[in-house]
């Protein structure tokens, strides 16, 4: 059963990769791929994807509050995501860009080793932590594929790219729109999943700010602080705002990947 689960979870990585592949292929070569094949491999690699999620929390193979949970219900949400602007909007843009990160997550839910929490940390307040922050980076990774697809398709217009391809890629108006959306509802809730954590490790007697993975965090806020400041401030309208999502992306996920909790283990 074990050997099922696994292959569950590869599978899942590989259907993601796949038809990310076949997507930009066609955006590349419009009409070289059938849409058909990439929407059952996308829908493939989602079911498989639910059902290693769910297999290891009912066979508590996998804690509810651990990193790799997190990382593998992220990655279920985005590629959701992903899947329901592409039937929604009928732009295969999104699945191009957001699929390849589902894959990244569902590795490192299966690589990563499971998580020893301290006892300290088994409190109601934390489930409301990880709450928080997992929906707050849920519309922050959203917003860097709206973001990417924005810059695509001002690279696109400046190319003079035939109208096959740029079908494929949502109006820069609704990328726009969709990028401030996604910020302004992951940004405060990042923030209060952070104020709550802070206040929750000085109930136990701790510094939140010795936490490496706090400081990092503190770095995500500033980021995306300074897109809201000159988005909605300043009423920038340049790519650079686009640049800056992009960048507040990139240390969201050295945060959540390559920075260990201190807090966590005790």
């Amino acid at each position: 059963m074990t050997v099922i689960w696994a292959l569950l979870g590869w599978f899942s990585v590989f259907g993601y990769l796949i038809a990310s592949a076949l997507v930009l292929l066609r955006l590349w070569k419009p009409q070289r791929q059938p849409l058909p094949l990439i929407q059952h491999i996308a829908v493939a690699a989602i079911t498989c994807h639910l059902f290693y999620l769910l297999e290891g929390v009912l066979t508590n193979r996998l804690k509810l509050d651990a990193p790799e949970t997190v990382a593998l219900v992220l990655g279920l949400f985005v590629a959701l995501g992903a899947f329901w602007q592409w039937r929604l909007r009928k732009v295969e843009a999104y699945l191009g860009i957001l699929l390849p990160l589902s894959a990244i997550l569902v590795a490192f839910g299966i690589f990563e080793n499971p998580t020893e929490l301290s006892p300290e940390l088994r409190r109601d307040i934390l489930v409301i932590h990880v709450t928080l922050m997992m929906f707050g980076y849920l519309m922050l990774l959203l917003s860097f594929g709206t973001s990417v697809t924005h810059l695509l398709t001002l690279s696109l217009l400046k190319r003079k790219r035939s109208l096959a391809v740029l079908d494929k890629f949502p109006p820069l108006e609704v990328t726009e729109q969709l990028t401030n959306k996604l910020v302004l509802l992951g940004f405060p809730l990042l923030v209060l999943g952070m104020v709550i954590g802070a206040f929750w490790a000085r109930s136990i007697g701790r510094d939140a700010l010795s936490d490496p993975k706090v400081a990092f965090s503190i770095l995500t806020v500033g980021i995306f602080s300074v897109y809201l400041y000159a988005r909605f401030v300043r009423k920038w309208k340049s790519p650079t705002l686009f640049w800056l999502v992009v960048a507040g992306f990139v240390s969201l996920l050295v945060t959540f990947f390559a920075v260990r909790h201190t807090l966590a283990t005790g």
